[in-house]
C-alpha cells in the first residue's frame, strides 16, 4: 500500500508519506497477520508512539518469493511505484 502516517507529538499531527505491507510474510514462512510500514525519509525513533496509518492505495498482493534478492528488487520497485502515487521525490535513504 501507499500510505500517509500521522505521527502525534505534542498535540500536533506531522504526515509522512511512506509504504506499508499487511499479511504474514509467506517469504519468511511467517503465519501471524502483521503491519510493517516504512516511511519515505525518516530515522527518527517512534518506537513505542502511538502512529495513524492512512491506506492511499493498494499496489499488489502478497506473495511469496524465492529469495531475499527477488523480495528486495520487488520492494524497490513497489516503493517508486507508491512514491509515484503520493508524488514523492525519489531520495536517498
Amino acid at each position: 500500500y501507499a500510505v500517509r502516517v500521522g505521527i502525534t507529538e505534542a498535540y500536533e499531527t506531522i504526515w509522512h508519506d511512506g509504504i506499508a505491507n499487511v499479511g504474514t510474510r509467506p517469504t519468511f514462512d511467517g503465519e501471524e497477520v502483521i503491519l510493517e510500514t516504512h516511511l519515505f525519509g525518516f530515522s527518527k525513533n517512534i518506537y513505542g508512539n502511538r502512529i495513524t496509518v492512512a491506506f492511499i492505495e493498494f499496489i499488489r498482493a502478497e506473495k511469496k518469493f524465492d529469495g531475499l534478492e527477488a523480495l528486495r528488487a520487488q520492494i524497490v520497485t513497489d516503493t517508486n511505484f507508491a512514491r509515484d502515487i503520493l508524488d514523492v521525490e525519489p531520495a536517498e535513504e
